[in-house]
């Protein structure tokens, strides 16, 4: 008994049942043949070999009949034709030439070539075949399947496939020549036979490789041909992978051989890089996808959307990974752009740079192209988002303080990804809004695939956000959603998350560098002994290497991110989301169609407070880096949104949580009003001055943040609040030639007067602060560089020790004069258009205290410890700062309170300083001070002097004062008491108003207090106007009797 056919051979013999169609039931004469034949399918045939069986072949003893072809009408032989010339070449002799030429075989051994030249492949398998049944020796289709057999299985090269795949093309090109139109015409259908024939075998020699004598081996047998020229001979056509779709159905072993030799091209391309030859690759990959049916069976792909894949991982064990991976600013390719540019200069980096964009623009083409394959067609669009949305889930550690490159996605992928989903969102973000709508706010709340359970969001605490999300809401999300979602977490973890760990990698390379320098100081060391000196030289080769590297990426990722196209289309998006977010807001606006208006709502809208926090952080990142490096590409229309974003979340400063967003909407408005390519105002500067919008809330949005600013939270606050309060300066130095924000500011001060009083107290502390350590740092310098050069007996190590210390100084000074110099000048600018608010009570003493402190510490007896050697360097210029702090002193000459405050600062107010300040200005070449500005110093310095002597003889008339009527802080004599609620101490209302300012706690117990709690102790009022009635009585008693005693005396003289 016959052993039974294994698994492999039923599976081998059902796909070659499937090369025909259907036919009559076999006898079973025909059956015991058919099984025979098909079994001898399977074995290599050689020439020299018996002749071979031919799929479905007739009993010998009949004539050959035709295969049973793939159509539901089998095609016959044609009947000959009448011929109308004798001459004519017959159909059999027309058919016979043509398949020659097509397959490149011959039933003749003495016919090496066709009439091109072309070797043909001898097919004696099949001659002896026609000479055992007696047919003439001519090839049809009826024999052609064994012909087809015999020389795949023949080839020189053993390479079937390649050789099928040329008959492939020939026989379309054949099918193009025919000129008649009729379906039905001979010539016709011998050739779409020949083509259903020949795309029979190509695919067994895809699936069965070993019925043509070849072993199978791991690597698909169709990828080396896919990576071919898709219209060279053996080179995968887009005709043919049309045919290979068509037969699908018929036989899933196609789809799944074609889908195994795209999973293999990927992970061949996943050890490539953009040094290597990975276009045809690429290529392939596009071309494949044409057909919407390939698109939509890749995602069946295991490989395509694999589970539990880790971060770093995607890019190369997923089938769009390695696609997305090529990229420039990889290592080695960076490397090979930017390798020496230290040494090369500026040109060389910008010519290369620009190398990188348009090789990066042309492969992120391709990619897009990959991207609409996948999304036209419906089946393949669901997964590719699933895919995009698994990249942004799993690379939320992209954003840590300190990023471990290891367990994520390289920034090139990702930079990669976010391009494509930017391009993605182009077809609806038209220049109208007219689609903004159809962005749905309750997206996050429908099982959405971007995961944001552990985002921070914009104003809302975790347990509100818990709560908020899993009320869940109905319907289904759309495909504009969808992308828009993915796009801006992309962007978040993507092209924003590069830019930030450009910082992070400067300083790896400052690291590197030093210790690369203690390293090559050792070299000494090593000198006598060749061995190890030898490892040691390879030691320095791998820092200089790596340093090499790391710089060449910081160059390659900065030419990437200045892409203006690419910045533009990033831009694009960030305007949609501007808009989107501010109707989120204030939907009645309808944003843009009606302006925003200021302050917002007190009741913020929940589904904004509940956004990721990314939402905001995004548009502050993009913007401040275009504001920052390339603002020539912003167009007027974003400028306007960008404005008004910015001043409506400083305006309503309460609507984001995060201080940091807001100090960097803050810096965008600094970069804005940068001159640059002759506009002097900047990209912003003409706007925010021009605007209606920007007149009537911008200054109150930036006093209002410079407060908010005093703390941040965060244990750099201190330090922090300089930085943007720097930023507020020059964003106001912008703006301050227009009279309307001078009156602005007037307005604030009698309107809103508890809020200037805390922004002037802010900036009295400011300038208090950075003159004092701009001042410390001098004295220090001073004194070390005195030291270094009177000392001439220091050791090595101790001029070491005093020139690092010298350094920190110096790096001191330098940070705090540029503050320094901002802040007096914007105090000047205010105090020249508005004295009366900065002489209120709650501020006049203590700005009265700092001017005099800074002005003995410059013109006084220690004015010599702030000479220091090159005070350019710190941008110190000691002239120009005493002519401004001189100025405020004019600007508030007029003010009463003013001069009584100078006057009564008891530790710094010297008339001599007033004198020597006005000889310093007099004997400069070039005076800051002009003869009539030094007339009106000089008199208020006389006026000072006036009030202080008055207040001494007021003060020796009152007397001793009781201690209970002094304030308790100040140790004056209370003018307004009130009474703390919680300490029950009395103190002066100016006096705790003062100290409220900078500190909302009672002074004696630490509880918090607001100025509106104080009560006013009008019994202690009482008291003082009884003390003071009593000190004039006194004081006029005296006098009387002094008087009196007078007019005696001159009577008794009389006498």
């Amino acid at each position: 008994m016959a052993d039974p056919q294994s698994e492999a051979e039923k599976i081998r013999n059902k796909r070659l049942a499937k090369l025909g169609g259907p036919a009559p039931a076999p006898t079973s004469e025909s059956s015991s043949t058919e099984s025979t034949d098909v079994q001898s399918i399977s074995q290599p045939v050689a020439a020299s070999s018996t002749p071979i069986s031919r799929v479905f072949s007739p009993p010998p003893s009949k004539p050959c009949p035709k295969p049973v072809a793939a159509l539901e009408t089998p095609i016959s032989q044609p009947p000959p034709r009448p011929r109308s010339n004798v001459n004519a070449e017959s159909l059999e002799t027309w058919a016979d030439r043509t398949l020659s030429q097509i397959f490149r075989i011959s039933l003749r051994p003495e016919q090496k070539t066709d009439a091109a030249g072309n070797r043909l492949l001898y097919v004696s398998g099949v001659k002896s075949e026609l000479e055992d049944s007696g047919l003439p020796l001519q090839l049809t289709t009826e024999v052609l399947d064994g012909a087809i057999i015999e020389a795949a299985s023949n080839t020189p090269d053993k390479k079937p496939l390649g050789y099928l795949l040329g008959c492939w093309k020939r026989v379309l090109r054949a099918l193009r020549m025919v000129k008649s139109g009729d379906a039905k015409d001979p010539k016709t259908l011998t050739l779409k036979e020949a083509k259903r024939l020949c795309m029979s075998y190509c695919i067994f020699a895809i699936t069965m490789p070993d019925m043509f004598g070849v072993e199978p081996t791991k690597r698909s047998p169709l990828l080396p041909y896919l990576l071919r020229d898709p219209e060279s001979d053996s080179g995968i056509c887009i005709e043919f992978l049309g045919e290979a779709v068509l037969r699908f159905e018929e036989d899933e072993s196609i789809k799944e051989a074609l889908i195994t030799a795209i999973e293999q091209l990927s992970e061949e391309l996943s050890k490539l890089t953009m040094n290597d030859n990975f276009k045809p690759y690429v290529a392939a990959f596009i071309g494949f996808l044409r057909h919407q049916e390939l698109a939509a069976a890749i995602t069946e792909s295991p490989k395509f959307l694999p589970k539990d894949i880790e971060p770093q991982d995607i890019e190369t064990q997923t089938l769009l990974g390695p696609f997305f991976a090529l990229s420039p600013i990889n290592g080695a390719v960076a490397e090979s752009y930017f390798r020496g540019a230290q040494a090369q200069g500026d040109g060389f980096v910008a010519n290369n740079q620009n190398s990188v964009r348009l090789t990066l623009r042309t492969h992120q083409d391709e990619l897009l192209s990959i991207t609409n394959c996948l999304v036209k067609k419906a089946k393949a669009r669901e997964p590719l988002l699933d895919w995009f949305a698994m990249i942004v889930n799993k690379n939320h550690k992209r954003r840590a303080t300190y990023v471990d490159q290891k367990i994520v996605s390289s920034d090139g992928f990702m930079i990669n990804v976010t391009s494509i989903l930017d391009r993605l969102c182009e077809p609806f973000m038209d220049s109208t809004f007219s689609k903004l709508d159809r962005i749905d706010v309750d997206y996050l709340r429908r099982s959405p695939r971007v995961d944001i359970t552990d985002e921070t969001k914009i104003n809302a605490d975790q347990k509100t956000s818990d709560d908020f999300y899993a009320q869940k809401a109905e319907g289904t999300n759309n495909f504009i959603s969808e992308i828009f979602f993915l796009t801006i977490a992309a962007h978040h973890y993507g092209t924003e998350a590069a830019n930030s760990q450009i910082t992070h990698m400067q300083r790896e390379i400052k690291h590197i560098e030093r210790q690369l320098a203690k390293l090559e100081a050792d070299r000494p060391k090593y000198m006598g002994n060749p061995r190890q000196l030898q490892v040691f030289d390879e030691h320095v080769k791998r820092y200089k290497d790596n340093l090499e590297r790391s710089r060449s990426v910081i160059k390659a990722v900065q030419g990437i991110l200045l892409d203006e196209l690419a910045q533009q289309r990033s831009m694009q998006l960030m305007r949609y989301t501007i808009a989107w977010v501010l109707r989120l807001i204030q939907p009645e606006s309808q944003y843009p169609k009606k302006e925003i208006t200021l302050p917002l709502a007190e009741e913020q809208p929940l589904v904004f407070r509940c956004l990721p926090e990314y939402f905001i952080e995004d548009i502050v990142d993009n913007f401040k880096f275009v504001t920052g490096q390339m603002p020539h590409i912003i167009p007027s229309t974003q400028c306007e949104e960008l404005v008004t974003v910015c001043i409506t979340f400083l305006r309503s400063s309460e609507f984001i949580k995060n201080p940091y967003l807001k100090s960097g909407l803050i810096s965008i408005l600094y970069h804005g009003v940068w001159p640059f390519r002759g506009r002097a105002k900047g990209v912003l500067g003409d706007l925010l001055n021009g605007s209606k919008f920007c007149n009537k809330h911008l200054l109150h949005s930036l006093m209002k943040f410079y407060i908010e600013a005093e703390s941040t939270g965060t244990h750099n606050q201190f330090y922090d609040k300089f930085n943007i309060r720097y930023e507020i300066f020059q964003v106001i130095r912008a703006i301050w030639g227009n009279s309307i924000y001078r009156q602005n500011l007037d307005i604030e001060s009698k309107v809103h007067t508890d809020f200037f009083i805390r922004f002037v107290n802010l900036l009295l502390n400011d300038v208090t602060y950075v003159l004092g350590e701009s001042f410390s740092a001098f004295q220090k310098i001073h004194d070390i560089q005195e030291e270094l050069a009177r000392n001439t007996e220091f050791t090595e190590q101790e001029k070491q020790d005093k020139q690092s210390q010298l350094e920190e100084f110096q790096s001191k000074a330098k940070a705090n004069m540029q503050l320094t110099n901002e802040t007096v000048s914007m105090l000047k600018m205010f105090t020249e258009v508005l004295a009366p608010a900065f002489t209120m009570p709650e501020i006049v003493q203590r700005l009265a205290d700092m001017l005099d402190y800074n002005l003995e510490s410059m013109v006084g007896p220690k004015q010599k410890n702030l000479k220091v050697t090159d005070p350019d360097q710190y941008a110190f210029k000691p002239a120009l700062l005493l002519a401004d702090l001189m100025s405020v002193y004019i600007n508030l000459k007029d003010q009463t309170n003013f001069q009584l405050a100078v006057a009564r600062d008891g530790r710094s107010y010297k008339p001599y300083n007033f004198e020597h300040a006005a000889e310093i200005m007099e004997n400069m070449a070039g005076s800051l001070k002009s003869p009539e500005e030094l007339k009106t110093w000089r008199e208020f310095a006389g006026n000072v002097a006036a009030v202080k002597e008055a207040e001494e003889q007021a003060e020796e008339d009152l007397g001793e004062i009781p201690d209970d009527l002094l304030d308790p802080i100040l140790a004056t004599l209370m003018e307004d008491p009130v009474i703390l609620p919680s300490s029950r101490t009395t103190v002066d209302r100016s006096t705790i108003r003062s100290h409220l300012l900078s500190d909302p706690h009672d002074p004696f117990n630490r509880v918090p207090l607001k100025i509106e709690e104080v009560i006013p102790d009008m019994a202690m009022k009482a008291r003082i106007a009884e003390f003071k009635a009593e000190a004039k009585k006194r004081k006029f008693d005296t006098m009387h009797s002094a008087g009196d005693d007078g007019a005696d005396k001159m009577d008794l003289s009389g006498n």
